[in-house]
């Protein structure tokens, strides 16, 4: 029986790619720079590819910061400072609260059943911040945030062993993750012995992967299993 919850934020209840992208316009705006073609697919490319090294402890936040959007920049020829484009990018990204459709009555169902925590890799004042402003703090029992619990990122056994021993040492059989990301999320939690759905975000139809209970097409699906 399920007793816990821990659920993603990012592309599970926070539309971050929604958030980043307008982030990335305003940012450019600012600077008087127009909006390349396919800048937001190779955003998304290179942002994907060093959160993997973070997963795999090849990478650190402070080393994925000082090389994103240099490295983005580079790519398109665009000769502005990227190390300071970063810096504005995360400010404008630390107010963005859109919601994932679904989100909120997900939190409410889960929330009335089950003590539900945030379980995220990215910084966890933002994260915190974020939640607030979509009116979501008040359904989380509390957030387990990688940077602020030994420093291992999810999928590691090191993270979870961290959200257990807050927890009390439950049984696995009793705590569930959701959550849009197979490597982070999906393949993290099944590698623990964790029961786990995958919320498929970017629509790909994909079949299952190893390890998952229940496969969500959109967030309202985890309103028929739990």
């Amino acid at each position: 029986m399920i007793r816990t919850v821990l659920i993603d934020i990012d592309n599970t209840l926070l539309d971050f790619d929604r958030c980043a992208e307008a982030s990335i316009r305003q940012g450019l705006a600012e600077l008087g720079l127009p909006w390349p073609e396919g800048m937001f697919p190779v955003f998304r490319r290179v942002n994907d590819t060093l959160w993997r090294e973070i997963e795999k402890g090849n990478l650190t936040r402070p080393g994925l910061r000082a090389i994103r959007w240099p490295w983005i920049f580079d790519r398109f020829g665009i000769d502005a400072d990227g190390e300071a484009f970063e810096d504005r990018f995360v400010q404008l990204l630390w107010d963005s609260h859109e919601p994932v459709d679904g989100a909120e009555e997900v939190l409410r169902h889960l929330s009335a059943r089950y003590a539900v925590y945030a379980a995220s890799n990215a910084p966890a004042g933002e994260q915190e911040h974020r939640l607030r402003l979509a009116g979501f703090d008040r359904y989380f029992q509390g957030l387990f945030i990688s940077q602020e619990m030994g420093g291992a990122p999810k999928p590691s056994r090191e993270f979870f062993d961290a959200c257990f021993q807050r927890l009390g040492n439950p049984p696995r059989e009793e705590v569930l993750l959701i959550g849009d990301s197979l490597t982070a999320d999906i393949q993290g939690a099944a590698a623990y012995g964790l029961p786990c759905c995958w919320f498929d975000h970017d629509g790909t139809g994909a079949p299952a992967p190893a390890g998952a209970d229940h496969v969500a097409r959109k967030l309202t699906d985890i309103l028929q299993w739990y």
